[in-house]
């Protein structure tokens, strides 16, 4: 059972602590989705621990589906959603700016603030992780043809 509000976590104990959250569940629990797509259903994870530089980092897992509308037939069409990322949290603006920069960075970086929703987190990662203008396949939709 999670001890503390996946929407307001306090990011650098989250991390030092190498704590977890985990949550299984449909598109209810994702307001920001929950707008965007018919249904869905999402397994998450968040843990977070500290890099070798001692730096705070959140590994996301997401994976599930979402159902949106191809925009080519305009039919429902089922995304899956499979995402396995790292995210760096910055202490400043300054450094913020140096991982941007460091051609090596191999992950995100994001501006650590003195709380964090992980559920924010997490529909931003959904939102960007999926295609702008979903399609089916090219020869599956079924365009109806309009006579004039």
């Amino acid at each position: 059972m999670n001890r503390f509000d996946p929407r307001e976590i306090d990011p650098l104990r989250f991390c030092k602590m190498a704590q977890a959250w985990e949550i299984n569940g449909g598109l209810s629990e994702f307001p920001r989705l929950l707008a965007e797509f018919a249904e869905g259903q999402l397994h998450c994870r968040v843990t977070g621990r500290t890099d070798k530089h001692y730096g705070c980092v959140l590994r996301l897992e997401i994976t599930g589906e979402v159902e949106t509308t191809c925009q080519r037939c305009l039919g429902n069409l089922m995304q899956t959603v499979s995402i396995a990322n790292d995210i760096s949290l910055a202490r400043d603006e300054a450094e913020l700016e140096r991982r941007e920069a460091d051609s090596h960075a191999d992950m995100d970086t994001i501006l650590m603030s003195a709380k964090l929703s992980l559920i924010d987190l997490i529909e931003d990662e959904v939102l960007l992780g999926l295609p702008l203008a979903p399609m089916h396949a090219p020869g599956v939709c079924v365009i109806p043809t309009v006579i004039i």
